[in-house]
């Protein structure tokens, strides 16, 4: 009928304009509703017949087709850009051109980091944690990496990847027994530098503070926590045990919390705080909890650690 041409028609017109739009419907349609839609029209038919053949040659893997798709149109903008530069003389131009292939040269970058699967649940285009837990730059046990060797992530979050793959490195695969059950996952470069500017954050309960600006003082003993989760929820590594009368010094004043993954928690979101340190915590293990002490040369003394009750 004529509606459903135009219809058609509107959607071609918007496909063919915008790349981001032929992902999003990749996404929402499974493979068979994509065949049912590219039959309404020729124009359909023909602008759908590439993505159709990816999602084949991907064996209906969504996040695989996506990010084949990405690569192609980065590389048919490149393939654009050198026949314009063709056909525009002068040194500006030339230089205008590098400039540009610069820039999608760097589109084109990902970082692949290592994850725990029994953590994860793995769904198309994105992973999602299931409890507080880590993605690392190989597949050693989070305790023997270093805090930039890895990046914390709370329980209910959603990282958005361009592929999903399993541990194919040798060297990686004798590294412990349980490899078997890390997986890959290639992110965006803006993703891992968000999760990033995260590292070195915490939360506290802020009732059991007494704030002085920049530094806040136990009046309890208390946590401070990798996420506003409740302290019984949280697993000892999301955790540090914070005697009473330490002072923590940091980089900030405390701020509230606003993160969207973290404001909907409970009902006691609004009475903590969240925390850049100054400088990392030291801390000293009793039983199978980390004991704060101070940071950089401000350090309590360590045998008082045997009189806390924890």
């Amino acid at each position: 009928s004529s509606s459903t041409a135009s219809v058609s028609d509107a959607l071609l017109q918007q496909l063919e304009q915008h790349h981001e739009d032929m992902l999003r419907l990749l996404r929402f349609l499974e493979p068979r509703d994509m065949a049912s839609l590219a039959a309404a029209s020729r124009g359909l038919r023909d602008t759908l017949r590439k993505p159709l053949a990816t999602l084949k040659g991907c064996k209906g893997d969504v996040a695989a087709c996506e990010h084949q798709l990405e690569l192609d149109a980065l590389l048919c903008g490149i393939e654009e850009l050198v026949a314009s530069a063709a056909a525009v003389a002068g040194p500006l131009a030339h230089c205008d051109v590098n400039a540009q292939l610069v820039h999608l040269e760097k589109a084109l970058h990902t970082d692949c980091r290592y994850f725990y699967g029994p953590d994860w649940d793995v769904k198309p285009g994105k992973i999602v944690s299931r409890k507080g837990t880590w993605l690392k730059i190989n597949t050693k046990f989070s305790w023997e990496l270093t805090d930039n060797e890895k990046l914390y992530l709370p329980a209910g979050i959603s990282v958005p990847v361009l592929q999903i793959g399993g541990v194919a490195d040798a060297s990686e695969l004798k590294r412990h027994d349980w490899v078997a059950q890390h997986q890959r996952a290639w992110l965006k470069p803006a993703i891992a530098r968000t999760l990033e500017a995260r590292r070195g954050s915490w939360f506290v309960y802020y009732p059991h503070f007494e704030d002085h600006g920049r530094i806040l003082v136990a009046q309890v003993d208390t946590w401070m926590k990798r996420t506003v989760q409740l302290s019984g929820e949280l697993e000892p590594f999301e955790l540090l045990y914070v005697p009473k009368g330490l002072p923590l010094r940091l980089a900030t004043e405390a701020v509230q919390v606003e993160e969207e993954w973290e404001v909907c928690r409970h009902q006691h979101v609004h009475l903590h705080r969240k925390v850049v340190l100054a400088s990392p915590p030291l801390a000293m293990k009793q039983d199978k909890y980390d004991v704060y002490v101070g940071q950089g040369d401000d350090r309590w003394v360590p045998q008082m650690a045997k009189q806390i009750p924890i």
